[in-house]
């Protein structure tokens, strides 16, 4: 099952020709970096964030509630499937996003390596495992970062 807002997420990488990740590929827009695909084998298209279960299932019952703008966000993994990096910085300088926020210690070590200036989250899976009782902070810092 895949809801309304991960296909809108779809829909934009499509409209927008995203080379890879997903939401809106154009300027300006808050990049969103996670790690690597949580099954690769069942993620062929290594689409960050687009299931219902795991921890991508748990963050987007948390955008659910939430009235953050898909539109202004694009979606990546710093790992693709392979295990290989992709290029981060050539990604930055042609997207030129508004804010970058790195998920996990893995996206925020490559990022930092490549001197991005970057919003450093726990990991969802972290935070569903360990704090879940908890507000996630990435949800707040985005409702401020979108309207």
């Amino acid at each position: 099952m895949i809801t309304k807002r991960i296909q809108k997420r779809i829909q934009f990488a499509k409209d927008t020709n995203a080379p890879y990740g997903v939401g809106s590929f154009s300027q300006g827009v808050i990049l969103i970096i996670g790690e690597q695909a949580s099954n690769p084998v069942t993620a062929p298209d290594q689409l960050p964030f687009c299931d219902h279960v795991g921890c991508s299932g748990w963050l987007n019952q948390r955008f659910k509630a939430t009235e953050i703008q898909e539109e202004r966000l694009f979606w990546v993994n710093i790992l693709n499937n392979d295990g290989s990096v992709i290029d981060i910085k050539a990604l930055v300088d042609q997207l030129k996003p508004d804010k970058i926020a790195a998920l996990g210690n893995v996206a925020f070590e490559h990022c930092k390596n490549t001197h991005l200036d970057v919003y450093h989250f726990y990991h969802p899976q972290y935070w569903k495992r360990f704090k879940t009782r908890e507000p996630y902070q990435l949800i707040s810092w985005l409702k401020e970062a979108t309207w």
